[in-house]
């Protein structure tokens, strides 16, 4: 049983780490372009700019979050539970 339990959580990771390769770069940018340039930045974009690492880094909290809680529920056993009914 135990070994079915670690293949179920599998797929959560995988797919919570191809998620922060996706955002975690973008965001990356962003922080490194109002970091490296803050001399040459213009001040009018910089709110976007803060705008969208804010939003990418929500995503990033979120997608660690949901794989925690997912991972909480597989080792909860709640598909045996679903199974009783």
């Amino acid at each position: 049983m135990r070994n079915n339990t670690n293949k179920k959580k599998i797929a959560p990771v995988v797919i919570a780490i191809l998620a922060l390769l996706y955002v975690g770069p973008m965001v990356g940018m962003v922080l490194a372009a109002i970091i490296g340039l803050s001399e040459t930045l213009e001040w009018g974009i910089l709110p976007f700019l803060l705008m969208y690492a804010v939003i990418g880094g929500a995503v990033v909290a979120g997608v660690l979050m949901a794989l925690a809680q997912r991972l909480r529920e597989i080792d909860g056993g709640e598909e045996e539970d679903a199974k009783k009914y």
